[in-house]
């Protein structure tokens, strides 16, 4: 972490003590029996907080294992991190921010927003930083989670919300420990490390490698890119927004004006992830165009052109990735390492690269996002074991035989098209009219039931079949081997908030508080 960031976090966490239990204005405190735990301080665990805090419920922590809030954007510090999707709706609609620098706001700018929103909902004193929990299990008798952190502390909430989204544990190629040099991973930037004038690799050349290319062509002596698939990529139409546009946003009417622009113009790209039909083939085309323009060389452009249908792994946006790699000092190997040495990469071919530094931009653990939990339901069972023929939950919330369990951003509801933030806040709405009808039924708790589970996603797969997610030429992340397809939702974001607006309560079994009865 750079001192400014380190500085800027500790000036907004100096009123509060993490470790102790100092109540908030409105009394709430890390009692060991708080109503509602949540894991993960992201821009989900976020939005979750403030919901309850909004419904005046302050009997619940939040659980981060990072030293700061942010998620993702905590992480990924990395030079040249941006997000895909519009400032403007990358940002929650209950608190718009009218000052955002650029189209697409760096991360930098983004996490500033969070430590913004922590406080102004006063989130400070639920927050738990550098609490890494280990387990969470169900305990069937006193209708509790028993979540237990790596430091040996043990919490006992009503509801447990997990809120880690599919991105949190970095991926390293294996045998990467061979080699003697700078080894980093983008989501676990060194900031202390100078790239200039060494010789350095990229292995990868996905999402994070094309922010972060351009940024050490500029630094290295020699930059060498290890791509094993080509991505489509098309040009990024960022700017500065002018002091009079800044200016406008600050009218609400203006600014949510400009947001309800921005959710139908992307929700529409919908449209090209069936991977036929006309916004299909203008993206594809947009894509092709960009790389005929930007890349001279037809070796170099050949090698560059993905043989896979667009869509089927995350579109990316970039004006310079092209451009960098077209630098002197730029070698584009397009193979993956094999094998590393003390002093060196190997590629596929055999050949070896000798560099000082490799910066891996390999991606997450996705298929098993909760391999590093060890979460237990009733009767004991592992979740692990539940999941074991890929992760599903019901809407992407709930699973069965996992009472009072609550995941945000859980399978099958990331989108590929626009803000994930539109399904986080819809999915955080659905977990509080959940605690809200276990307190209007005075029941222990809520489970959803198994049948309605395996019909619910069995719709899903028949629904993602008819898109290009499902086609035979399609790898990526959001699918396993067996071709079930568990990272992203099968349809237009507007009917995702739709199906989520009011839980069914009948798709639930709930168990009555025999003691509230009997009173």
């Amino acid at each position: 972490m750079s001192w400014p960031r380190l500085a800027a976090w500790s000036a907004l966490m100096s009123q509060v003590t993490m470790a102790g239990a100092r109540p908030d204005e409105a009394g709430s405190s890390f009692a060991a029996e708080p109503d509602v735990v949540i894991l993960g301080a992201g821009m989900s665990g976020i939005c979750m907080a403030i919901e309850l805090k909004r419904a005046g419920l302050n009997s619940f922590v939040v659980l981060e294992q990072s030293a700061g809030v942010g998620g993702t954007w905590w992480d990924n510090a990395y030079p040249g991190a941006q997000c895909d999707v519009p400032s403007h709706l990358y940002s929650f609609s209950f608190e718009l921010k009218s000052d955002w620098t650029r189209v697409f706001a760096p991360s930098h700018e983004i996490q500033s927003y969070v430590e913004h929103c922590v406080r102004r909902y006063a989130l400070a004193s639920h927050l738990r930083l550098g609490a890494e929990v280990i387990a969470a299990a169900w305990d069937e008798p006193a209708a509790r989670w028993r979540v237990t952190t790596r430091q040996g502390q043990v919490l006992r909430p009503r509801v447990f919300v997990l809120s880690l989204g599919p991105l949190n544990h970095p991926r390293l190629p294996a045998g990467v420990e061979a080699f003697r040099g700078e080894v980093m991973h983008t989501a676990r930037w060194n900031q202390r490390y100078d790239f200039r004038g060494k010789r350095v690799a990229v292995l990868g050349s996905a999402a994070s490698a094309v922010q972060v290319v351009p940024a050490l062509a500029e630094q290295a002596s020699q930059l060498t890119v290890f791509q094993r698939t080509p991505s489509w990529i098309v040009a990024r139409p960022d700017r500065l927004y002018g002091r009079l546009e800044r200016r406008l946003f600050r009218i609400p009417l203006v600014a949510r004006a400009y947001r309800a622009w921005l959710y139908w113009r992307f929700e529409a790209n919908f449209a090209a992830f069936k991977g036929r039909g006309i916004m299909y083939r203008l993206l594809t085309h947009m894509a092709a165009k960009h790389l005929n323009e930007q890349v001279r060389d037809p070796a170099l452009r050949d090698a560059l052109r993905p043989r896979y249908p667009m869509g089927c792994k995350r579109i990316l946006i970039s004006n310079d990735f092209y451009p960098a790699l077209q630098r002197s000092n730029v070698e584009l190997v397009a193979q993956p390492a094999s094998a590393f040495t003390a002093s060196g990469v190997v590629a596929a071919d055999g050949t070896v690269r000798e560099v000082d530094a490799l910066v891996c931009a390999t991606g997450f653990e996705t298929v098993e996002p909760l391999a590093h939990l060890d979460v237990r339901g009733s009767g004991g069972r592992a979740l692990a074991a539940a999941w074991r023929d890929g992760p599903e939950a019901y809407h992407g919330i709930t699973v069965a035989g996992f009472p009072n369990l609550f995941l945000l951003l859980g399978p099958n509801t990331g989108t590929g098209h626009t803000s994930v933030l539109i399904p986080i806040e819809a999915q955080a709405r659905y977990v509080l009219a959940c605690l809200g009808e276990l307190r209007r039924r005075g029941a222990r708790s809520m489970d959803v039931r198994a049948d309605v589970l395996r019909e619910h996603n069995a719709e899903l797969q028949r629904r993602l079949a008819a898109t290009v997610w499902a086609s035979p030429a399609c790898t990526s992340w959001y699918k396993m081997n067996s071709g079930k397809i568990l990272a992203t939702y099968p349809g237009y974001i507007t009917r995702y908030v739709r199906e989520t607006r009011q839980p069914r309560y009948g798709d639930f079994v709930f168990e009555p508080d025999a003691a509230a009865a009997a009173g």
